[in-house]
């Protein structure tokens, strides 16, 4: 078998396995589910399963991934000159995939969601700034970079657990009022006071 062929049946393999976890979710508390119950849904074998996955834990961290990936990949295709533009991605892709979510709100494993999440975007973060030499970016653009990030999802929290009432616009205004208020109040801030109006996109809601 080739190199192209193999990397084909493990993609397939990893991918019938997470459809596999995700389906036996719907009807059955995680700690509850075996790794043979998984193999045996997934049409696959146990030393199969050990090949790609060490624990039951990272299988459901590759399904986290797999969102996390696809919400890197949105956000770039979207415009992000703004911190709306950025925002909106955000959410307006949780919001398509909400089904996601909201599976892992009914087994309590939104923790496991987040805490990956960060660890993700913090990945992202070092290599999107990343300079030329190698070096690392500076600890005050990886701090307001997680700043920023731990608004934008403490707000979906929010919206998930208060029963998502609102669009991905409207969430992505919200973001960016918080922003923009903020920066408006801080003595430190002049902009505000010397434009009369905020250095980000308004907020319409």
């Amino acid at each position: 078998m080739d190199a192209k062929a193999a990397a084909k049946k493990t993609a397939e393999t990893r991918a019938r396995l997470k459809r596999a976890l995700l389906k036996l979710l719907e009807t059955k508390k995680y700690h509850d589910i075996s790794v043979p119950e998984i193999v045996l849904a997934g049409s696959t074998a146990r030393c199969t399963f050990y090949r790609h996955f060490p624990t039951k834990d990272d299988l459901l961290l590759a399904c986290c991934e797999e969102h996390f990936e696809g919400l890197y990949r949105h956000m770039q295709e979207e415009p992000s000159y703004t911190f709306h533009d950025m925002s909106f991605g955000y959410y307006s892709y949780w919001t398509e995939h909400l089904d996601f979510l909201k599976l892992l709100k009914k087994q309590d494993l939104l923790h496991f969601f987040s805490s990956n999440l960060d660890r993700f975007l913090y990945g992202v973060a070092g290599n999107a700034h990343e300079a030329d030499d190698g070096s690392a970016p500076p600890a005050k653009m990886i701090y307001h970079f997680f700043c920023s990030m731990s608004a934008m999802s403490g707000i979906l929290m929010y919206w998930l657990n208060t029963g998502c009432r609102e669009s991905a616009e409207q969430l992505a205004q919200y973001y960016v009022s918080f922003l923009a208020e903020g920066s408006a109040d801080d003595p430190d801030c002049r902009y505000f006071r010397e434009h009369r109006t905020y250095p980000f996109t308004p907020c319409l809601v």
